[in-house]
């Protein structure tokens, strides 16, 4: 399940990457659902969207989500991920604080922060803050040269995500 920040829309930072990777997803047989949320930048709103979203998937007999969100999103999938059982595990990038503090309840589940060291919206510290407040299994991985919308190292993006992912597929 992937979701955008405060302003929601399908498609995800750097330039689509939530288009490019769940089409990728699909020649490998694995399915995507992009979420534009009812009400952007309302986080409650946004994490009822995305537990609808993974209602529906449970409801098709699909029980192993990942939630994926950048910026706000981030914070949107931190929160929702402990509320459901289905959820095996969550990516946030360039996340914002606000909304991630309950992010050790994921755990057992696991988690990848992204973030890029030349963000000047939301720095690198709050995912660097986030990761200290995770439990295990958890990783980060902050990209030298990466903005805010990561667009600059989407390729170090799209090879941090597959290789996390991999974990995952059988």
């Amino acid at each position: 399940v992937w979701v955008g920040g405060a302003r929601g829309g399908f498609t995800g930072p750097a330039g689509g990457i939530y288009k490019n990777f769940s089409d990728n997803l699909a020649l490998k047989g694995i399915s995507s659902l992009r979420l534009h949320y009812r009400k952007p930048n309302i986080l409650e709103e946004c994490v009822l969207d995305t537990l609808a979203g993974i209602s529906l998937l449970e409801y098709l007999d699909i029980n192993n989500i990942i939630l994926v969100g950048h910026s706000f999103g981030g914070a949107v999938v931190i929160s929702a991920a402990p509320l459901s059982n289905s959820v095996v595990g969550v990516v946030a990038m360039s996340s914002q604080t606000y909304g991630a503090n309950r992010v050790a309840d994921i755990s057992p589940r696991k988690l990848l922060l992204i973030h890029g060291l030349n963000d000047k919206r939301l720095g690198p510290h709050c995912s660097e803050f986030i990761y200290e407040w995770a439990k295990e299994p958890k990783s980060i991985i902050l990209l030298e040269g990466g903005g805010h919308g990561l667009t600059e190292v989407i390729g170090e993006v799209e090879e941090a995500l597959e290789n996390w992912l991999n974990d995952f597929i059988p």
